[in-house]
């Protein structure tokens, strides 16, 4: 009897033990993205997947999976096991911001996920309608304090990265602006452009076809450097308006309970990835900067904004939705 014991207990063991020891990956892996199809993330994961694929040795899947600030996404990896073959692409504001706007969620990415690597960064520019009159940053805050609350600022949502840097800019300028939510940044975009807002702050890749029609003008950049594509376009430090340095970006997570050589694997194929040429060049060509580095380094920067936008949201408390 004790020996069936054992024996018994030996087989309970195997697929344990057969999990642990299997070469990683033996089936497709899945990059579940929190965005819908054609935002900067989904291009972001596009942009690796077929580059993964190849260093990976099978196929990478690219499932979107938007809504619920981000929360649909995030409950789809939770409830597969953690293995690292559905894993999350989100950008920061889902990451870093949303805890915080949203504290209450099912989900708490801060603790229930780990970072594996950055897909991409971009900084954003701050555009104002072409029609306006407004030709600085001078002009626009100047307009703002003349008549306080008249000044529209379109943001892609509650708890999105526009929505937060327009409170920093109100924060620090003393601005009275008055912010409207779109659905998306793309709408954002063209509420600018249509004259239903007068201003917003939003990635390259989203602004670019308004400007180029003329519909909308650039008046600075939350970069901390001057975008060498434009060159003309001054910092918000050199506006005047120091302590606007933010970016965007976007990342690989996983569930916090992946074996950590299965995160370097993953880790390795996507740093591999974002240094390619055509991958290069699909990034760049979007307004994105490749990313790559380690997990540890992208972990590092995705808690310090987390605690950076913590800050904000507690002296904008209206900003909360519990």
């Amino acid at each position: 009897m004790h020996r069936l014991i054992t024996a018994l207990a030996s087989l309970c063991l195997l697929p344990t033990a057969t999990f642990a020891a299997g070469a990683y990956p033996d089936h497709p892996v899945t990059l579940v993205v929190s965005s819908p199809a054609g935002s900067t993330p989904d291009t972001g994961a596009r942009a690796i997947a077929q580059s993964m694929a190849r260093t990976l040795g099978q196929s990478v899947v690219v499932e979107n999976r938007p809504g619920a600030n981000g929360q649909i996404a995030a409950q789809e990896v939770l409830k597969n096991p953690p293995d690292g073959y559905t894993i999350l692409v989100a950008a920061g504001s889902t990451m870093a911001i949303n805890p915080h706007i949203y504290p209450n969620q099912t989900v708490n990415v801060l603790k229930d996920l780990t970072a594996v690597g950055k897909i991409y960064s971009t900084d954003f520019f701050l555009i104002v309608r072409g029609n306006s009159g407004i030709t600085s940053m001078a002009d626009l805050i100047a307009r703002a304090k003349q008549k306080p609350g008249a000044l529209v600022a379109a943001n892609s949502g509650p708890g999105s990265a526009a929505q937060l840097a327009t409170e920093v800019l109100k924060e620090k300028t003393g601005a009275d602006i008055y912010q409207v939510p779109f659905n998306g940044s793309p709408a954002a975009a063209l509420g600018v452009a249509a004259g239903n807002a007068d201003m917003l702050i939003e990635t390259q890749a989203v602004t670019e076809p308004f400007v180029a029609s003329g519909k909308v003008r650039r008046l600075a950049t939350t970069g901390r450097e001057r975008n060498p594509a434009y060159p003309d376009i001054p910092t918000m430090a050199q506006a005047g308006i120091p302590g606007m340095e933010i970016s965007s970006w976007a990342g690989i997570f996983a569930r916090a309970q992946v074996p950590k050589d299965r995160i370097d694997r993953l880790n390795a194929a996507m740093t591999q990835a974002v240094a390619e040429p055509d991958v290069r060049k699909i990034l760049e060509g979007a307004g994105l900067a490749p990313g790559g580095g380690s997990s540890a380094a992208f972990q590092e920067e995705w808690q310090a904004q987390s605690r950076l936008w913590a800050d904000v949201v507690a002296r904008s408390p209206g900003l909360t939705n519990r």
